[in-house]
Formats: structure tokens, C-alpha cells, sequence
């Protein structure tokens, strides 16, 4: 029995995904994947010219998206991989390093908080001297 495309392929025992399983399964496009390929931050294994993803290969997808929904750049999340891969997923380099990538966000948050309210206020404002002239 042969293997469709849509089977993964299983390797000494961990799931090896072609990309077009893969794309499915963390609901992107081939142009992504390829891009954080030449980015490093997708380093899937390369297996007779074929590459295969693992489930390690999802799970940096996926962190890669969660660091994109709270503001890091591919740039700040590709020094967060380069720290990750030299010093190990635990260093306290990479925690540091995270931590301080995390304060810069949290700061550009409040800021625009800060400014939304101050917009809000002004609109209000404005409602209200409008109003008054009804």
C-alpha cells in the first residue's frame, strides 16, 4: 500500500509533514512558510531533497504567531530564535532577552492606550458641543 499525499510520513517514530500537510495544519499559506524558511525561524529537515516538518516545525509556528499578535517583528522574533538555538529554549540569555523584547512591546501598548483615551475624550467632547446645539 502506497502513501497519498495527505499521509504523514512517520520516522523513527516522530510524524514527518509535507508542506502541503503542513500549511493545513497550521492554517497558512506555502508563501509563509517559505518565507520563515529563509527567515530561520522554520528550519524543517531536509530528507532525500524533500523537506519535512516536524512537530517541532508547528510548535515554532505557532509561537511565531503568538509573538506576531502581541507586536514582535519578524526581526525581533528572528533574535529571539537565534538566541534560542545558541543558548537553549531555558537560558537565562533567552528569558532576559524575551523579558526585555516583552517590556518594549508593553510600553508601545500603553502608549497607544494613552492615546486612544485622549481620542475618545476629544470625540466625546466634540458630541457633546454638538449636541448642545440641537
Amino acid at each position: 500500500m502506497g502513501l497519498t499525499p495527505r499521509q504523514p510520513i512517520t520516522l523513527l517514530g516522530v510524524e514527518a509533514l509535507k508542506i502541503s500537510e503542513f500549511i493545513k495544519q497550521v492554517n497558512t499559506t506555502k508563501d509563509t512558510v517559505r518565507h520563515y524558511e529563509e527567515l530561520d525561524l522554520v528550519k524543517p529537515d531536509w530528507i532525500n531533497g524533500v523537506r519535512d516538518y516536524s512537530v517541532k516545525d508547528i510548535s515554532d509556528f505557532h509561537a511565531i504567531k503568538e509573538m506576531q499578535l502581541v507586536g514582535f517583528t519578524l526581526k525581533d522574533i528572528q533574535e529571539i530564535f537565534k538566541l534560542k538555538r545558541s543558548n537553549g529554549c531555558g537560558s537565562d540569555q533567552l528569558i532576559q532577552g524575551f523579558i526585555n523584547s516583552l517590556d518594549k512591546e508593553l510600553e508601545l501598548v500603553l502608549k497607544a492606550e494613552q492615546e486612544l483615551q485622549l481620542k475618545k475624550t476629544k470625540i466625546t467632547n466634540m458630541m457633546l458641543d454638538i449636541k448642545q446645539l440641537i
